[in-house]
């Protein structure tokens, strides 16, 4: 992070004005997650709930947990691969602990932090650049996006429901427009750029531009990763494992479905999958508590689902997928110590400009 200080109190500013803004966001994620469940608890008969899941069929779980593992044995592939394209020398194996256990911080934690401890702090243990992992995350997050509002729009096909509230449709277009737009400027533009601002840090170095060099020379190295990892190729195969993940993901959903009694199908699972998941941009607590309940909850009852039918489903999908991810995530960090050596510094080995913590 860079930040201007004065002289005379260098960082206090700074400082406290990200802490603000973090208490803010946590106290609007809170409230958002409060406001979610209460909308729900006024509109569901427990009972009802209680009968639901008494007979829920609990020989399904596996089916779904087995859909689940399938699906992030797929995202470890994939994160793999966009590491190699950038230049990074790691094997599959190399990132599965680093991958599960930001996912496991990211379930216990605020504000992502598990995103965060995968750019900078689990690289230093597999020989990654901060970089590196840094654009990997962000070209992660767009392929997600993409692939989960095909998902969507397969689902409301295939499901024959076009009537979507006005709100959906406007955000469903603007995720759209946004993730298609910021993917063509990586594609399309990182090179350019990269030449451009490769110039323009030279001229400055020359001048002893101190740290506004080191930004540039961060900045470049993110566009150059981001821009290797978007390449034709790679993007068509990032692409074709996004869609084996989220049918890994489809299939948890439809177990859980299957399980309560539900009559759907393929349909429906990818329209409450993609929904469910794409509430997770909603700013919440830890864990995605409330958001993601509630678009499953609107999904469900949307398709037909009673109330007691759709809350039953929102707790399940939560908990199938919150706890094992949790779990196997903790695991491995617990048999990784190493994984967190990145803290003390810059892994051995990585050169002076590729450090993401400028001040």
């Amino acid at each position: 992070m860079v930040r201007m200080e004065p002289v005379t109190t260098p960082g206090k500013k700074a400082g406290s004005n990200t802490g603000r803004w973090r208490c803010i966001r946590f106290a609007l994620g809170l409230a958002i997650t409060v406001a979610c469940v209460g909308f729900i608890v006024s509109r569901v008969d427990f009972g009802e709930i209680r009968e639901a899941l008494a007979h829920f069929n609990w020989l399904l779980a596996p089916v779904g947990l087995a859909s689940l593992s399938f699906g992030y044995v797929m995202r470890i592939v994939r994160w793999a691969l966009m590491l190699r394209a950038g230049g990074a020398n790691v094997s599959i194996r190399d990132c599965a602990a680093p991958f599960l256990g930001s996912i496991a911080l990211n379930n216990v934690l605020p504000f992502r932090a598990g995103d965060v401890v995968r750019a900078l702090v689990f690289p230093g243990a597999i020989g990654v650049r901060r970089t590196t992992a840094a654009a990997s995350l962000v070209l992660e997050r767009l392929v997600d996006l993409l692939s989960l509002l095909l998902c969507l729009g397969a689902g409301l096909t295939l499901s024959g429901l076009f009537s979507l509230p006005a709100w959906m449709k406007d955000t469903v277009l603007l995720l759209t427009v946004g993730g298609v737009g910021a993917m063509a400027a990586i594609a399309l533009c990182s090179a350019p750029l990269t030449s451009l601002l490769g110039r323009i840090a030279e001229r400055i170095g020359r001048g002893g531009g101190g740290l506004l060099a080191k930004v540039l020379r961060v900045t470049i190295e993110l566009m150059e990763g981001a821009g290797a990892m978007s390449r034709p190729r790679t993007l068509i195969v990032l692409f074709g494992l996004s869609l084996l993940v989220w049918a890994g993901e489809t299939g948890l959903f439809l177990s859980l479905i299957f399980g309560l009694g539900l009559y759907a199908g393929l349909a429906a699972g990818l329209l409450i999958m993609a929904v469910a998941t794409l509430s997770t941009l909603v700013p919440s607590s830890p864990g995605y508590v409330g958001p993601f309940h509630l678009a499953v909850f609107t999904a469900v009852s949307m398709l037909g689902g009673s109330s007691s039918q759709a809350a039953s489903l929102a707790l399940l999908t939560h908990l199938g997928l919150w706890l094992p991810t949790t779990l196997a995530g903790s695991l491995f960090i617990a048999a990784n110590p190493q994984l967190f050596k990145g803290i003390k510094g810059k892994y051995a080995g990585g050169p002076e400009a590729d450090d993401l913590k400028l001040a």
